[in-house]
């Protein structure tokens, strides 16, 4: 097993900010499964009608959503300082001149900002298990869901890391991280609806280009793909737009993981 992974675990877990952080999650989503069945319990006394169903549904992309949110927020800011902060504290020569390959240090600090991303995400399944036994939801529709967020944060974790290793201090790489994260979530998104009043009204095949330029691959689409169908619309382009968004991580992934290993090869010469 990769030392540094073990390394990076033992400090995070005496970092009492993160524990902050989860514990604030979980209360979160707590309150949020208490007022849910409140509701549903309050509906159901005063109309004499429940359904368990509209529980289900209400807590299940509750959760996913809080869940996507803070992923999408906190797994790269967590990882954006993984090797500009060993440049700054002056400890990164000494890192690379260790028996550890540049592969081999890039993916330790890889694997640690992999765990603090997948213990964000784990958090949210206890109260999706809660949703699960509600029902409303597709078991299909709720455990895809959750998996396409870890896989989300994850490749969000891998993209930081790469800016961490491109730029020499921490404070470029977190301003690199979140002008990257404002351009794929919000601003790329918004020219491509601009860029759909510029089309034939007649022409659909050009809308459908412009959405897997500008949308298909969004963060957040899968998401709101399958709530979609959960509400028994049908999902554009069918399954092939949400193959089309795990393939663009996938590669975007494996990009900044190249240029982590790029940034510690050039501390070497």
């Amino acid at each position: 097993m990769n030392p540094l992974f073990w390394l990076d675990l033992r400090l995070r877990v005496r970092e009492r900010r993160l524990w902050v952080i989860a514990g604030f999650f979980v209360i979160m989503l707590a309150a949020i499964s208490g007022l849910t069945t409140a509701v549903a319990w309050q509906e159901g006394r005063f109309t004499n009608v429940r359904d368990p169903g509209e529980t289900g549904r209400t807590l299940a992309w509750t959760t996913l959503w809080c869940q996507a949110i803070l992923l999408f927020i906190l797994a790269p800011l967590a990882s954006a300082c993984r090797l500009s902060q060993e440049r700054e504290q002056r400890t990164l020569p000494a890192l690379i001149n260790s028996p550890l390959s540049a592969n081999r240090i890039a993916r330790g600090k890889l694997f640690g900002a992999w765990s603090f991303a997948l213990w964000l995400g784990v958090l949210a399944l206890p109260f999706l298990a809660v949703a699960h036994l509600w029902g409303g939801v597709l078991p299909s529709s709720l455990w895809l869901c959750f998996g396409l967020n870890l896989l989300m944060g994850l490749t969000l974790s891998t993209m930081a890391m790469g800016l961490s290793g491109l730029f020499g201090r921490s404070l470029t790489a977190y301003l690199a991280t979140g002008a990257l994260l404002f351009f794929w979530a919000a601003a790329w998104p918004l020219i491509g609806m601009l860029a759909t009043g510029l089309r034939h009204p007649d022409n659909d095949r050009h809308v459908a280009v412009l959405a897997y330029i500008f949308w298909y691959h969004s963060p957040f689409y899968p998401c709101i793909a399958l709530m979609a169908r959960e509400s028994g619309e049908r999902i554009a382009e069918g399954w092939w737009s949400i193959l089309y968004a795990v393939g663009v991580w996938m590669l975007l992934a494996f990009g900044g993981y190249r240029l982590a290993v790029r940034g510690l090869r050039r501390e070497v010469y």
